[in-house]
């Protein structure tokens, strides 16, 4: 193995445009931060800004994304890198920088995940950034990054490719099926287009309506309303200080372990040495919100974790905690949990939501009264139940797919510094 500065493996580094464009709903799509996944990029979500024609020439000048490339962010989270594929046409957001990979130095691929490694994130974290209010590298840091070097480049790119191809594929598959589980609840709890009793197909909403003046709209007449504090419980996590965490313990779910689209990030967990009380333990199924966030509120929900809730998935060996950051709803009515969870992800539930967090630095969730809003529910269970069930056996899908992203991320992550170390070689 041999050491390679950065720009000595790339034709050229680009700051990318510090300027904000006018975003758009649809047009162009503008990479930024939160759209690097797995070092992939994923412009497939609803929380992507998009510009016209006239703003994509505009920013292109000075920064074209082209297949192979590589983008990396500069600011907070620092280091997280994205690989530009095939066939993909957009631009460049803030605070992210463009490396155009000198391909007869070094293969892209092998790049992105030698900018992954232990090895260069360490450099990253070691970064001085005293003084700035938002950790930063600036691009002269960022060319004398050393990358480890090894031969057999394409070999490695290869094995390391398709086992993060796979990661993506997965998380592909259990994005679906939340859409899925998204869908079916609005057909069935917000348009009250669902099965009948006997499960014949749909039926419309076309049958007795009443207006409900809590909901401010109308509701079928064999449906009530209630608060939904009044319908869940609410367990609080455990306190804990930095003395009580290690790299061993009990899994303790805590506000790093919500995404901001409300799924759960398995990067998030903590370790708790201490010992749990019964009562705070979790099982998978159940219901938990963040309670806490050190950021500002966002009014749409896209950077939000506060008041974002997850069903726990089953990946756990043992048992499991969460931190007082994070409440467990626990449903008074059987299989409501689900429908919460689905509630609690639209924006308007949100914001209503988000407006019981107060502080000043740190936001802290009033849970009682976020769960103040009405929930409307048909007086026979058998909806909520079949709902429930769907619910269960996508959940369960959603797990065993995370299950093997785990497995998958682990042997990724040690056989990359195997490969750069020497320890291990992969034949050609």
């Amino acid at each position: 193995m041999r050491k390679v500065k950065l720009e000595d493996l790339c034709s050229d580094i680009i700051d990318c445009p510090h300027t904000t464009p006018k975003w758009q709903t649809r047009g162009i799509p503008v990479i930024r931060n939160f759209n690097l996944h797995n070092r992939y990029i994923n412009l497939d979500g609803s929380d992507i800004s998009y510009v016209d024609e006239a703003t994509y020439h505009q920013r292109i000048k000075r920064a074209t994304p082209e297949p192979g490339d590589i983008v990396i962010s500069r600011e907070a989270p620092m280091g997280v890198v994205g690989l530009i594929p095939e066939g993909m046409k957009c631009c460049m957001g803030q605070r992210l920088v463009l490396l155009k990979v000198n391909r007869i130095k070094c293969n892209p691929v092998y790049l992105l995940h030698a900018l992954t490694s232990e090895y260069v994130q360490t450099q990253i974290r070691r970064i001085d950034t005293r003084g700035s209010i938002v950790s930063n590298i600036d691009l002269d840091t960022l060319r004398e990054l050393e990358i480890p070097i090894i031969d057999g480049q394409e070999e490695a790119a290869d094995l390391l490719d398709s086992i993060s191809r796979k990661i993506e594929t997965n998380t592909k598959v259990i994005a679906e099926l939340e859409s899925l589980a998204r869908t079916i609840y609005d057909y069935w709890f917000t348009q009250f287009d669902f099965p009948d009793e006997h499960g014949n197909p749909y039926r419309s909403s076309g049958g007795a309506m009443v207006h409900n003046e809590a909901l401010h709209r109308d509701i079928p007449d064999e449906w009530s309303v209630a608060p939904a504090n009044k319908l869940f419980s609410i367990d609080r996590g455990i306190s804990y200080s930095g003395n009580d965490l290690s790299k061993e313990g009990t899994p303790m779910i805590n506000l790093a372990s919500f995404n901001t689209d409300g799924t759960y990030k398995a990067a998030g967990i903590k370790y708790f040495s201490g010992t749990v009380k019964e009562t705070k333990y979790l099982h998978p199924n159940d219901l938990v919100m963040c309670v806490t966030q050190q950021t500002p509120i966002d009014q749409t929900g896209m950077t939000d974790v506060i008041a974002k809730t997850f069903l726990v998935p089953d990946v756990f060996n043992g048992e499991i905690t969460m931190s007082m950051d994070v409440v467990r709803l626990s449903e008074r009515c059987k299989g409501t949990r689900f429908l919460l969870n689905q509630m609690l992800a639209r924006a308007d539930y949100h914001r209503y939501a988000s407006g019981y967090a107060s502080g000043t630095k740190i936001k802290h969730l009033d849970a009682e009264g976020a769960l103040s809003f009405p929930v409307v529910l048909p007086h026979d269970s058998v909806l909520i139940d079949r709902y429930a069930a769907l619910s269960q056996a996508w959940f369960g899908q959603i797990s065993n797919r995370l299950q093997e992203n785990f497995r998958l991320t682990s042997l990724r992550d040690r056989l990359l510094p195997l490969l750069m170390n020497g320890q291990a070689t992969i034949d050609k």
